[in-house]
């Protein structure tokens, strides 16, 4: 539990900062691969509604819950910021730096849309300021607005920046289904993939193969087509 809780400890402080909090450049990928191992740990446990596969589902659903939690107010920040940024409004320095090299891209393509949009919708220009772009300054990422005549396009992370641009996330644990029908009623339960199945008898559903496995073997379910 422990990467839980400082994944909720970061969601906490960016949830009570009105700023952008600095947070490590990793912590989307490391989020992602944490989710991935406890998958696996539930793939290789022989019964999926023991309570130790159970424990580590809910884990998952918890950490991924707190990770789109913290997207989604970061990204709501980086909104913001790339509206001022359009608009030609001053943004502090220290705000930039706490961009991540995805946000940074993310930040520079809304900038791009809010100033087409503006330019289509109401046939103004926004405010001509030049992109953001990421230099590499130790350990650190750095932010910064160049100086001069503004730039063609967007520099992103990793555009001769000095920066390597973020791995793309390894894919979570792929899931197979199987369509069974329901031969008795059961109570709700979470399934591997961290959804909620219910059943009756003589539902047609689908389900993860590894669920339907053990409920074929307890005569709860009768598997009509194998994913």
């Amino acid at each position: 539990m422990v990467f839980l809780d400082e994944l909720r400890t970061v969601l906490l402080d960016e949830r009570d900062s009105g700023d952008l909090t600095t947070i490590s450049p990793d912590l989307f990928i490391k989020t992602n691969q944490n989710i991935k191992s406890l998958q696996q740990e539930v793939y290789s446990l022989e019964d999926p509604f023991s309570d130790e596969a159970r424990f580590l589902i809910e884990k998952v659903s918890s950490i991924r819950a707190t990770i789109e939690e913290l997207f989604k107010i970061r990204t709501d920040k980086i909104v913001g910021l790339a509206l001022s940024q359009a608009e030609g409004s001053y943004i502090e320095r220290e705000e930039l730096r706490s961009l991540i090299p995805a946000e940074l891209e993310m930040f520079n393509q809304f900038v791009g849309a809010i100033r087409l949009g503006k330019s289509q919708l109401i046939g103004l220009k926004a405010g001509s300021v030049a992109p953001v772009q990421a230099v590499a300054d130790g350990s650190n990422q750095v932010c910064h607005i160049p100086t001069g005549e503004p730039e063609e396009g967007f520099v992103r992370a990793g555009d001769d920046t000095g920066i390597v641009p973020e791995q793309k996330m390894q894919n979570e644990v792929p899931f197979v289904y199987d369509i069974v029908q329901a031969l008795s009623s059961m109570d709700p339960f979470m399934g591997v993939d961290g959804r909620t199945y219910e059943l009756r008898a003589g539902d047609i559903l689908t389900l993860p193969s590894r669920n339907a496995q053990v409920l074929v073997e307890r005569d709860i379910v009768l598997n009509i087509h194998p994913g």
